[in-house]
């Protein structure tokens, strides 16, 4: 997977709201740790920013939160699935697996990961339906920095520390 197709889809996760952004990007900070330095029904990161720069009312936010708890669990089903085929490739490709076992494994992976995104695209319009018209067109700004942000840092390269 290229480096832009996961920052793309980091990015539209953080945005929308998913949580399963914290089961795409290993992190070595136990689950546990971060649930307990959240303030409950606040999203955490760069997604609480964004739901405050779109001035959700209390409403809106706790539609948002029963979103994210409704396909939680799918999503990170479905990640972890495409995790596990994936290493499986890796495995296959480094052993003694022919190219037809190869490829079947790849199609398997685009599958799973088809899934996934059309899991993440049904949570996406779930929480688009929470939002205002106004919104809406605040989100579609917000995304559009967020991606040109992005994009700049693609082209400068990796910050160098």
């Amino acid at each position: 997977m290229s480096i832009r197709r996961i920052s793309a889809i980091a990015v539209l996760m953080f945005t929308l709201g998913s949580t399963v952004a914290a089961v795409a990007i290993p992190n070595p900070v136990a689950p546990q740790t971060l649930a307990q330095n959240q303030q409950p029904n606040r999203p955490a990161g760069r997604e609480g920013r964004l739901f405050e720069q779109l001035n959700l009312s209390a409403d809106q936010k706790q539609k948002m939160q029963a979103v994210r708890d409704r396909y939680k669990d799918q999503l990170s089903q479905r990640m972890q699935a495409v995790r596990q085929a994936r290493q499986e490739l890796e495995t296959m490709m480094s052993g003694t697996a022919n190219n037809s076992q190869i490829r079947e494994k790849h199609r398997q992976i685009m599958g799973l990961r088809q899934q996934f995104e059309e899991v993440q695209f049904e949570s996406m319009l779930a929480m688009r339906d929470v939002l205002t018209s106004e919104q809406r067109g605040k989100l579609a700004q917000l995304m559009q920095q967020r991606r040109q942000a992005v994009k700049n840092r693609m082209q400068n390269g990796p910050k160098k520390q």
